[in-house]
């Protein structure tokens, strides 16, 4: 998208695409996953991300590609993603309990932002060797060995009794569930904050990289790979300890995102820029290593699939974010974007947690019933 348009907001409107089915479909996706097989609703979700890329790799090798069909793989590749999401977090449940899901989504980030270390740099080398159609074409192969690893599991469906299955779940269900549970409220607001005001910085990690830094516009994936080195850092912390305050966890990592983010903005050197976002990747696993955990944890059975769907939607304001970065950026700049925007962030999180106190007291033996007493 940077070659073919240099434009920031285009740029970053390729990410507002990804993003869109996470709000238009997350609660969609709940009611699904509260409803149906989790693991045919996770075949199904992968294999659309994988035949989006499969058609975007056509079209590469033919020299078709152009922005608009770049847009349109990007949103089907989304929608299967957020297909995925809830049914893949029930299933981690389902398999591995209350007391080590903690543990679950820490390897989870591990494998994740391991494979943000090896990805952009296995990127980076296809593009600089090869070509991007060649690239295209090893994203292609990870997708196949996601869609497989899903396939191999062996899982059997207990299903649901048919007026549970037949029950529809209403608009007033995602409001009456903010409203009774207070910790998921915050986990909501929480992530809506960082998708508008952390997370779409990523998008401008060429403009970085080139107008900042005086590199190419290859480096970005060394910027990446540098968030990636601190996210497992904090993945393995989690998976070696356990611990039990994840309420705490959540809130100082997501502080932390932010705070780094913005000292990283002032950076004119290229080496002391990795470091500032090698922090900003230890934050970033710690928040999503809790995140999930904090609704899996204190939701009844029966609220699981709304809060999973509340999750998938408000993560669908990224697109949001997206735009306010883009628009920013045009203006004023990359780098002057993210010094304002984290700043912003960071205030809005500590004016919530100040005014609601209850999120670092959530811990893994917390539950729905103990909410009441916090």
């Amino acid at each position: 998208m940077y070659e073919l348009t240099e434009s920031p907001l285009q740029v970053t409107f390729a990410n507002v695409l990804w993003s869109l089915p996470w709000s238009i479909l997350g609660g969609l996706a709940g009611n699904i996953a509260t409803r149906y097989n989790d693991q045919k609703i996770m075949i199904l979700g992968r294999s659309m991300s994988l035949f989006s890329m499969i058609i975007l790799s056509v079209l590469s090798f033919y020299e078709l590609l152009n922005i608009w069909f770049v847009y349109v793989s990007l949103f089907i590749h989304g929608t299967g993603v957020v297909i995925d999401f809830p049914a893949k977090r029930q299933l981690m449940l389902d398999i591995l309990g209350r007391d080590f899901i903690v543990r679950g989504n820490a390897i989870e980030a591990f494998f994740w932002q391991f494979s943000k270390l090896i990805g952009p740099l296995l990127a980076g080398l296809f593009l600089s060797i090869l070509s991007d159609s060649y690239a295209l074409v090893l994203l292609c192969f990870f997708l196949t060995i996601n869609l497989g690893s899903i396939i191999s599991i062996e899982y059997i469906y207990e299903g649901l009794v048919s007026d549970e299955k037949n029950k529809k779940t209403k608009i007033t269900d995602y409001f009456d569930l903010l409203k009774q549970n207070k910790a998921i409220l915050v986990v909501c607001l929480t992530t809506i904050i960082m998708n508008l005001f952390m997370f779409p910085q990523q998008s401008l990690s060429p403009f970085i990289a080139v107008e900042v830094l005086g590199k190419s516009s290859t480096f970005s994936t060394n910027i990446l790979s540098s968030e990636a080195i601190g996210a497992i850092i904090t993945s393995i912390t989690l998976l070696v300890i356990n611990t039990k305050q994840i309420g705490k966890v959540f809130i100082i990592c997501s502080s932390l995102c932010l705070f780094f983010l913005f000292i990283y903005s002032f950076s004119n050197y290229a080496t002391l820029s990795l470091i500032m976002v090698g922090f900003v990747g230890l934050g970033i696993a710690g928040f999503g290593s809790t995140q999930s955990s904090i609704l899996q944890l204190t939701s009844t059975p029966k609220e699981r699939g709304v809060a999973m769907g509340l999750l998938a939607m408000c993560i669908g304001t990224s697109p949001i974010g997206s735009f306010l970065y883009g628009i920013v950026a045009e203006t004023y700049g990359a780098q002057m974007t993210i010094r304002i925007l984290p700043l912003i962030g960071l205030f809005l999180i500590f004016l919530l947690n100040y005014s609601t106190k209850i999120i670092y007291k959530i811990k893994t033996n917390t539950t729905p019933e103990d909410l009441k007493n916090l």
